[in-house]
């Protein structure tokens, strides 16, 4: 009895021990799987805004591109159109030269010729005009006429060369706007394909941390199975014996003392 004593002792705290443990496990196993749990959902969710933020930058670089084809043909045409109506005005403004010259030659030759008769000579009578004053008004007309025309022409011209002008700025201004939307729109493009290359690596460490993730909550999962099926064995095996634990020892000791009791008596009478 003194023996089965000791070894209810020796079973109470094995029991104890082992309960502990199994409850201190246990919890450390739950507190992993709540872990992984938030990992789990945390990676997937990851995953999912990296992949739609590459697919987001992938139509943004698909757009850029189409956006720079359209920028490039528009310039491609308003360059043409450059190139024709500068073309268009320096031959204007040659055959108006070439007007302008011829213009000024007769001018020349009007204002060289002499007006009218010798003022010795009558400027004419009824049967005869002269070649007096009468002549010299008739000049200074076709002189005046002639100016008119000139500076009609002269207006032309200019108006020409300020359509040229307006054309050399417009071009250069829209040559330069092309070229600082080809320039930041490449720039673009490159960093963003920079940024969708580092969020590929970055989604491809995620799916692997994500897979031993899934694993390690599979491998917890058991482990907790285990813990549970551990824990109902023990409490099979140390509950009736933890709750009774103290009357049985006291209820054996009480027979151990009265054993003893009662060998000492016989050992008396002897």
């Amino acid at each position: 009895m003194q023996t089965q004593q000791k070894d209810e002792i020796s079973h109470r705290d094995n029991c104890i021990d082992s309960l502990n443990t199994n409850k201190r496990d246990t919890t450390a196993a739950y507190d992993k799987k709540a872990s992984l749990e938030t990992k789990i959902a945390d990676l997937e969710q990851s995953i999912k805004s990296l992949t739609e933020n590459i697919e987001a930058s992938t139509q943004a670089i698909a757009e850029a591109k189409t956006q720079m084809k359209r920028r490039t043909d528009t310039r491609e045409k308003e360059n043409f159109d450059y190139q024709t109506t500068v073309q268009d005005q320096r031959l204007t403004q040659m055959i108006l030269q070439k007007a302008i010259d011829r213009m000024a030659q007769v001018y020349a030759l009007l204002q060289a010729r002499k007006p009218g008769a010798p003022h010795i000579q009558t400027s004419g009578t009824h049967t005869d005009p002269g070649n007096g004053p009468a002549k010299f008004k008739d000049n200074a007309a076709k002189n005046a006429g002639g100016k008119r025309v000139l500076a009609m022409l002269e207006e032309v011209m200019q108006d020409s060369k300020k359509t040229e002008d307006e054309a050399i700025n417009a071009e250069d201004s829209a040559q330069n706007a092309y070229e600082n939307f080809m320039k930041d729109s490449n720039k673009m493009i490159i960093s963003t394909t920079k940024m969708i290359n580092d969020m590929t690596e970055a989604k491809a460490k995620a799916r692997s941390d994500l897979t031993m993730a899934k694993t390690d909550f599979k491998q917890t999962m058991s482990e907790l199975e285990g813990l549970n099926n551990e824990a109902g064995d023990l409490h099979k095996s140390c509950d009736y014996l933890l709750k009774n634990f103290d009357l049985r020892q006291q209820a054996r000791a009480a027979e151990i003392d009265a054993l003893n009791e009662a060998k000492n008596i016989l050992s008396g009478m002897k």
